[in-house]
């Protein structure tokens, strides 16, 4: 077998190659995001509370508890009485005037595209480094997003109530668990007298809202 000759340079220019590029100018995944975004986002929002409001919640509460006990006594004994008297004469107004302009219709988005990419010269029958790296890519992705958003959002809310609650609450518990000869005894009493009165009370609540909204 005869030993292999090596091509000299002046060999391969009489080819016409070139030796293969670096790694640098080889691209697998090419991504080009171009992402124009204009919003608008308005919420003007108007509310009004306003309340006449009388609250009473006595509370009274005994227990008592025989567990596992032989011969043993439970008493739960609660007496309660309450006397509330509630007296409103007053005028609860709230007023949330809103006067709202809104203009969104001064939006201009350029949409940008990405440059075309050149074709590689190959007439003379040779390929460059230049070439390999604008036509190597294995993944050429190209997205635009071009979006343009308004949102806008008035709200108006009013709320009034005139309002009496009363919750007198009385209770007595006694227990006997797991005993023998045991007493339990639970007693609750409970006297309520509650007078609740609103007279002449108001409770306004106004919320005028204008909006112009241009988008």
């Amino acid at each position: 077998m005869s030993e292999l000759e090596r091509l000299s340079m002046d060999d391969l220019e009489g080819q016409s190659a070139t030796a293969l590029p670096t790694k640098e100018v080889m691209s697998l995944l090419d991504l080009n995001a171009d992402i124009d975004l204009a919003l608008d986002l308005a919420a003007p929002v108007d509310l009004a509370v306003a309340a006449n409001l009388n609250i009473a919640a006595p509370i009274t509460a005994a227990a008592s508890a025989n567990i596992l006990s032989f011969g043993s006594d439970a008493a739960a004994v609660t007496d309660q009485a309450v006397l509330i008297d509630q007296t409103q004469s007053g005028d609860a107004i709230a007023n949330a005037p809103q006067d709202s302009t809104i203009d969104q219709g001064n939006d201009v988005i350029e949409a940008t595209e990405p440059a075309p990419t050149p074709a590689p010269d190959t007439s003379d029958g040779s390929v460059t480094a230049g070439d390999l790296g604008a036509t190597g890519d294995l993944l050429n992705v190209d997205v635009n997003v071009d979006a343009d958003v308004d949102a806008a959002a008035p709200v108006a809310g009013a709320v009034a109530a005139n309002a009496n609650v009363a919750a007198p609450i009385d209770a007595a518990v006694a227990a006997n668990i797991g005993s023998i000869d045991s007493d339990a005894t639970a007693v609750a009493q409970q006297t309520a007298i509650i007078n609740q009165d609103l007279d002449g009370v108001t409770a306004d609540a106004t919320a005028d809202q204008t909006s112009e909204i241009t988008q």
